[in-house]
């Protein structure tokens, strides 16, 4: 029998979480005690007008991990207009608390913080040769689907939360790397996970992916659970115009893949296109499509881990093999309203994320 997957929505949800339907800014601080049992992370990226992209992750530990002792740490990718990539991993010592706020984003790990003042996000990354100072300007305002928790069985116990800080944001940075200084301008994105069960025992996979397209900023995922819970659909959907949130009814979200090959590296399977098609009031309806063309990032997560001899002589044994795509390719949306039709077309990223070693999932609405 097959258990059940609940983005929760309901008055009582909100209740017993203790927030309103109105995001709050303290939801963005510390949400764990950043010990075993629970997982947290800040996730930020920038993608500059000269062509530069950087991600900065403040982690209250290891990524995922459930089980490990506590361990601060902060992963800073930054790739450069020719395609050149630095990725640098700073951690604390294991089993020190993360230094960070209950009231809202205030987070520090060596050197660096990230902190929410005045309306804007300030990050600061610093290590031997690089510097990054980064100020966000939130151009959609503070967003989570409902209540951002996505509860997994019957007793609804193991969760994945979700709270999305800047949806889409003007930034501003100052980047040195080796003495030289590089003034930057772009935008960029903010938001917040954080949970308390091993995510390869909740989602098989999920595709992930937001876009700025003329005056449109959309999220849109798709999320399915593991076979214990029937591989679940969970569709997230939300859609801005113009800096005010029009869209994020995701139970009448419907989604379509098409073009699905075997990934080479991964070897498991990519939809080249997708589809998520959004119906809406006032004789409104949506479709973003995203149209993948080529990868920048194809890696195994297990690379990534601080793993010991008999780890990865386990996890072959139980054929583990977490794997993320992030793909490139074209974002269209398609705007229907009283028969007359829009349509926006920009260059965009997405991810597609798989928890293990799966191959195939029988996806159920």
């Amino acid at each position: 029998m097959n258990q059940k997957v609940t983005l929760a929505h309901k008055i009582e949800d909100y209740k017993r979480l203790g927030i309103k339907k109105e995001p709050a800014i303290w939801e963005d601080g510390i949400r764990t005690n950043g010990q075993a049992g629970s997982f947290e992370w800040w996730y930020f990226d920038a993608e500059y007008k000269d062509g530069t992209k950087i991600v900065v992750v403040f982690y209250t530990k290891d990524g995922f991990d459930i089980k490990g002792p506590a361990c601060p740490t902060i992963r800073f990718e930054l790739t450069m207009p020719d395609g050149k990539s630095i990725t640098k991993l700073i951690s604390e010592k294991k089993g020190s608390s993360i230094r960070a706020s209950k009231e809202k984003c205030d987070v520090k790990i060596d050197r660096s913080s990230i902190e929410y003042a005045d309306g804007k996000y300030l990050i600061h990354f610093v290590d031997d040769n690089i510097e990054y100072r980064c100020t966000m300007k939130s151009v959609v305002p503070m967003w989570r689907p409902n209540t951002g928790h996505m509860y997994f069985g019957e007793k609804q116990k193991d969760f994945f939360a979700w709270f999305v800080a800047q949806p889409s944001a003007e930034v501003a940075a100052n980047l040195t790397v080796d003495g030289e200084r590089r003034e930057l301008v772009g935008n960029g994105y903010h938001d917040h996970n954080w949970g308390n069960a091993e995510m390869n025992k909740l989602i098989n996979h999920w595709y992930w992916c937001r876009a700025n397209i003329g005056p449109y900023t959309v999220i849109s995922c798709d999320i399915i659970a593991e076979k214990k819970y029937g591989y679940t659909r969970q569709p997230i959907i939300m859609i801005a115009k113009d800096g005010q949130i029009l869209e994020d009814h995701q139970e009448y979200t419907k989604i379509e893949r098409k073009e699905t090959i075997n990934h080479p590296f991964t070897k498991k399977f990519m939809d080249n296109k997708l589809n998520f098609i959004q119906p809406s009031s006032n004789n409104t309806s949506y479709q973003i499509e995203y149209q993948r063309q080529g990868d920048i990032v194809e890696s195994s997560l297990l690379e990534r881990m601080k793993l010991s001899l008999l780890q990865r002589t386990a996890i072959k044994v139980l054929k583990i093999n977490p794997t993320y795509v992030r793909c490139i390719g074209t974002v269209t949306i398609t705007v229907n309203e009283d028969g007359k039709k829009e349509v926006y077309e920009q260059e965009g990223l997405w991810e597609q994320m798989f928890f293990s070693n799966n191959k195939d999932a029988i996806i159920h609405e």
